[in-house]
């Protein structure tokens, strides 16, 4: 056996064919181009074991001095290892140059050795070429010779430099040593030098392989085929290494998903190399399509059949393909073309020829052939076709009389009365066994619908009475193939005949039943549902129906039937649940549908149905947890069977209080621990309440409950695409007139029931025997639990459901829900909410100086940029405010503006942050109020109750509020206009004069500026006054205010340059910080924990100064003092 791998002769596809399972190592890499050190054949044999027949092979001494086994272990240092790497690449140079200079090359005669005379190099030449000195004749000049032509194909890389060869020798004799970080040492090193060896990364390759490390071999190989872009059969090698083990996974497996993409890479990069490989361009298709990619596999299916028009393995992938895809009317009639074209070169081949390339023609590749018939509607072709092709499969190709008569299908009765009375019938020609039941069954089913399509309903009937669903074989006849049963009795329905259809479907359940890994899907229940509707049997096709849309989610066919006999309901639920299903309805169409390039509707995606004999399926785990992302569509109550619906009540109620208990006692595990399972099971606990909650209808008005269920707008037009369904538009607009939920509130036409849920307050106190108050502490401890998981979005939208129910409608509920919502958005980051929800606080709640601060305070949390708080929303908002404030206080005092002075009434400063009676904040109703107003069904529960007009005045924040945002904005002037209404009203206020001044010192800095001295000298001057307040004159001011105040100062001057004067604000604030150390006892009870210190920022300042100044020693001392960690 050879020590060397071929890929060509080993490789995966060829070993299967003789029941091996294939190399599928980096083994056979790492040696593709190095045909220098051989390998050892144990690590060719990879994980499979195919060399374990040299146990017993015996190397002789040539061998083993040629390197391929060491008899003894040498030890060898780096330095060794140098010199024989330099003693290598000598002998290497000399025998090079040797080769070139002998005499006997056809080239050139001789060569003049460089520092020796012409004739004594022409006697060395001769002595090199036979070893004696003899003076050789002159040669003639060589003939001249046509160009060769360059070899087609990739080349060959050139081989690596002699001493990357040889360390490459010895990396791989420390992998056969087992010493693989060693190896793997060596092998970087080689890398780091020459990055471009494809034998170094096949050699890392395969030591990460036998290091279990999969990923890292897989992206070694790829980097080396990389280096060798031209050459197809590597690419190759490298996808079905990317392979294997695919079909082990798991559909939802991250990692399957990436093989399969990188697999598509390889064999994009094998057709870049060679577009002629077929084999790339299948497994390049396969991949695909294992990918839901069918469309793109079609392509290259098509362009494989080009090369290999009878590969039959390629026409089935590629029909499979076809069916897949989003219109297989499309693509139907070029998978039918290849199919014909296989069996008509079959056909000419023999009687009983059905052997193509990869594979024979088999019944089932006639049932894929027949499918497309169906689908283009061709129900003529498509009966010949199955007669055709039937009786050729069954060996009776000779009588080709047959199809002398179109409309009749005698050949395949049971008995032979009709067949006798066909003039070219030769009976015993050809065995019984041969016509009537020799047809499988599905076949004849097919046929019987080809016939029923055709109006040849006599034909069709015969064909009905050897698929009988009562015989006593029915079940063994249709145990394989049951989805005909599904064909045969839809036929029948359309047929008008719905008992007999129904014992067809009857079959199908008894079938499934007892094969155990067929299920009653969507579309069977649906039929059932028809069958007991045309019945007369309502209550039965409502839980057909109910059945079908639980078990498909987009299942519109349910929804429309459903609806259909909801709206002849006399319940006056019966027209909302019809109009909620329809709208639903419409919704799944449009987002199942979507228009072509030519203005058509196509379906996105396309169900497969079995065209072969029944394969067992995966079974479906009942429990699987549902994606929360992903949420549950609308299922419709139950109008016609009462005690059914009423046992699904039961059920849900159960369901609730057993997740009710499981959010009880999993509460503090969740919220007070790091214990990601209690998390996880409190959060989908807690999940399943809130949809329970949302889910009913008495909870919410009409209007947000239809947008819960995602049902878009209630008028019409409102898919995003053209409804394909005429019938379903005009039901949907008859019911919407019908419910006209769009005038007014929604409520004018509206049953009484649903009127009264939104104009009234809910008169329950409990669901499911759960309290309203625990139903709302669960919706927000959700949203903080969503919010820590970093979602957000998913909290926003359980607060949102909170606030539009019905339920909540207190001021306390509000304000909690309200608080709760602007906690969501600070905890997340996202200002925008908080921009919106202070609005609310402003507007509705409570509007005063608390909510304008309030505002102010949640942008200022918020660490994020500016963006919101200075947008133009915000600031009209705040605008509005003003004016709206402006005018109260105008219209107060007579249309005289300013107020006198007297009603101004500056607030002192203790006095500044309460709540003040004579600002525009909400009364909040007394509980003698607030019980007539519940008792009266009062519907202005939460209308404002203002003080009287004539105690408003101007509020201090919501002046100083819009002037930062305008400061932000770099408005100067028009800040300092606000900022100076707002020191009107109150002089004294640090924040006040601080603003004022930085106002006026930013303004000077501006190139517009026309008077700098002047602005420099009013800012300056509120400055002090603002610095004096703080140090001096309030002799309650903190530790941390004076340091503010210092530092403030000392960043003032900074910005004009003035350093020496910044540098001893700068110091005050270290002076202080030295004090509050020596003096701790006194300073630490006047000093709140959650005061900020400047201590740092100020010696980060005064630091740089040192810097700019050259003053090194004073950088590193103040350095060393106040910004070391401890």
């Amino acid at each position: 056996m050879d020590d060397r791998m071929d890929i060509d002769d080993h490789s995966p596809v060829q070993d299967a064919g003789e029941g091996r399972t294939g190399v599928y190592s980096a083994a056979y890499f790492y040696n593709q181009y190095d045909d220098d050190i051989p390998l050892d054949p144990e690590l060719m044999a990879g994980d499979d074991g195919q060399m374990d027949d040299l146990d017993g092979y015996d190397l002789d001494d040539q061998e083993m001095q040629d390197g391929f086994v060491e008899p003894e272990e040498e030890f060898l240092d780096s330095d060794t290892e140098e010199i024989r790497a330099e003693i290598h690449k000598f002998e290497t140079v000399r025998d090079a140059w040797l080769a070139e200079h002998r005499a006997d090359l056809p080239s050139v005669a001789y060569s003049t050795l460089p520092g020796v005379s012409k004739s004594l190099s022409k006697q060395i030449n001769n002595t090199l070429n036979d070893g004696t000195t003899t003076t050789a004749a002159p040669l003639a000049p060589a003939p001249k010779t046509s160009r060769p032509r360059r070899k087609l194909g990739p080349r060959k890389p050139p081989p690596p430099p002699p001493e990357i060869q040889f360390r490459i020798g010895i990396a791989r004799k420390a992998f056969d040593r087992r010493e693989y970080q060693e190896a793997i040492n060596m092998v970087k090193e080689i890398i780091r030098q020459r990055p471009a060896t494809p034998q170094a990364w096949n050699l890392l390759s395969l030591i990460h392989e036998e290091l279990g490390n999969r990923e890292a071999a897989t992206m070694c190989l790829i980097s080396g085929a990389w280096l060798i872009p031209k050459d197809a059969r590597h690419w190759m090698n490298v996808a079905l290494y990317c392979l294997y083990g695919v079909d082990m996974m798991d559909d939802t497996d991250p990692r399957r998903k990436l093989a399969l993409e990188r697999a598509v890479m390889c064999y994009s990069q094998a057709l870049q190399a060679d577009k002629q490989n077929v084999e790339a361009r299948t497994g390049k298709a396969d991949a695909l399509m294992q990918l839901g990619q069918s469309h793109l596999a079609l392509a290259q299916y098509l362009r494989a059949l080009k090369v290999q028009p009878l590969n039959i393995r390629t026409v089935r992938n590629m029909a499979e393909a076809a069916l897949d895809g989003r219109d297989p009317r499309k693509n139907a009639e070029a998978a039918k073309v290849a199919y014909r074209h296989i069996i008509e070169y079959l056909w000419s081949q023999g009687d009983e020829v059905y052997e193509a390339m990869e594979g024979g023609f088999e019944w089932s590749d006639l049932r894929i052939y027949l499918e497309f018939f169906t689908i283009l509607e061709q129900w003529e072709q498509g009966a010949a076709e199955l007669r055709r092709v039937a009786r050729w499969k069954l060996g009776r190709r000779a009588e080709e009389f047959w199809d002398r008569w179109p409309g009749e299908d005698r050949e395949w009765d049971e008995d032979e009365e009709r067949r006798v009375l066909c003039e070219d019938y030769e009976p015993g020609r050809f065995s019984p066994m041969q016509y009537g039941r020799a047809l499988p069954v599905d076949l004849r089913a097919r046929l019987y619908v080809f016939r029923m399509k055709m109006g040849d309903v006599y034909e069709a009937e015969r064909h009905l009475t050897s698929l009988d669903p009562t015989a006593e074989t029915a079940v063994d006849d249709f145990y394989d193939f049951p989805d005909c049963l599904k064909d045969i009795g839809n036929a029948l329905l359309d047929n008008e005949s719905p008992a007999k259809a129904l014992e067809y479907f009857e079959l199908y359940e008894k079938i499934a039943d007892q094969a155990g890994d067929i299920s009653m899907d969507a579309d069977i229940l649906v039929s059932f549902g028809r069958c007991h509707m045309a019945l007369g049997n309502k209550s039965a096709a409502e839980e057909r129906f109910i059945a079908a849309i639980e078990d498909d989610d987009d299942n519109i066919e349910a929804r429309v039937c459903l609806a259909n006999m909801y709206e002849h309901v006399a319940d006056p639920e019966g027209r909302e649940e019809a109009f909620l299903l329809v709208r639903d309805a419409m919704n799944l169409e449009a987002n199942q549908y979507t228009l072509d390039q030519e203005g058509n509707l196509v379906p996105k995606r396309k169900r497969r149905r079995q065209t072969g004999p029944r394969k067992p399926r995966k079974p479906r785990d009942p429990n699987k947890p549902r994606d929360p992302n992903n949420p549950k569509k609308y299922v419709p109550r139950r109008l016609i069977n009462a005690e059914k619906r009423k046992q699904v009540d039961l059920e849900r109620t159960k369901e609730a209080t057993k997740n009710y208990e499981v959010v009880q006692e999993l509460q503090d595990r969740a919220f007070h621990s790091d214990d990601p399972e209690a998390i996880q099971n409190w959060t989908r606990a807690a999940r399943d309440l809130i949809e329970d909650f949302r889910s009913y209808k008495e909870f919410y008005p009409w209007d947000k409950y239809v947008k819960y269920l995602g049902l878009g707008g209630t008028g019409g037009g409102g898919a995003a695409v053209p409804s394909r369904n005429l019938k379903l538009a005009a039901m949907a607009e008859r019911l919407r007139q019908g419910l006209n939920p769009e005038n007014g509130d929604g409520t004018e036409n509206m049953p009484a029931a649903s009127k009264a849920r939104v104009l009234t307050k809910f008169p329950y106190s409990a669901h499911r025997g759960i309290p309203f108050s625990a139903w709302l502490d669960i919706f927000l401890s959700l949203a903080f639990a969503l919010v820590r998981q970093n979602q957000h979005r998913e909290a926003y939208v359980v607060c949102h459901a909170a606030r539009d129910s019905i339920v909540w409608t207190d001021t306390e509920s509000t304000y909690l829900i309200h608080v709760a919502w602007a906690s969501c958005a600070v905890y997340a980051g996202d200002e925008e909410t908080c921009v919106a929800i202070a609005r609310y606080f402003m507007r509705d709640y409570l509007p005063g100086t608390d909510s304008y601060r309030m505002f102010a305070a949640m942008c200022r949390t918020c660490q994020t940029p500016v963006s919101w708080y200075t947008s133009g929303p915000a600031q009209k908002f705040i605008l509005r405010q003003i004016k709206t404030m402006d005018a109260l206080v105008m219209r107060q005092n007579g249309d005289g503006f300013p107020p006198p002075a007297s009603q101004q009434q500056s607030p002192s400063k203790s006095q500044r942050s309460p709540i003040k009676p004579q600002s525009r904040d909400l009364i909040a109703p007394s509980a003698s109020q607030q019980s007539n107003i519940d008792n009266n069904n009062d519907t202005t529960l939460n209308k404002p109750q203002y003080p009287p007009p004539g105690d408003i005045t101007l509020d201090v924040a919501l002046l100083t509020i819009y002037g930062h945002i305008l400061f932000t904005t770099t408005s100067y002037s028009y800040a300092l206009s606000y900022f100076a209404r707002a020191a009107s009203l109150d002089p004294d206020n640090p924040l006040i004069n601080l603003s004022i001044g930085l106002a006026y010192v930013h303004y000077a800095l501006k190139r517009q500026a026309t008077n700098r001295q002047y602005l420099l000298t009013q800012g300056f001057a509120f400055l002090f006054r603002y610095y004096r307040n703080r140090t001096e004159e309030d002799p309650t001011a903190t530790v941390g205010q004076k340091m503010e105040a210092h530092f403030n100062m000392g960043r003032a001057y900074s910005l004009i340059g003035l350093g020496n004067l910044a540098g001893g604000f700068y110091r005050r604030v270290l002076e202080e910080a030295e004090r509050v150390k020596s003096k701790s006892e006194v300073d630490e009870g006047k000093r709140s924990k959650w005061e900020e210190t400047l201590v740092v920022e100020a010696a980060y300042n005064v630091r740089c100064m040192c810097f700019l100044l050259g003053d090194v020693k004073g950088a590193k001392a103040v350095a060393e003092r106040w910004l070391v960690l401890e």
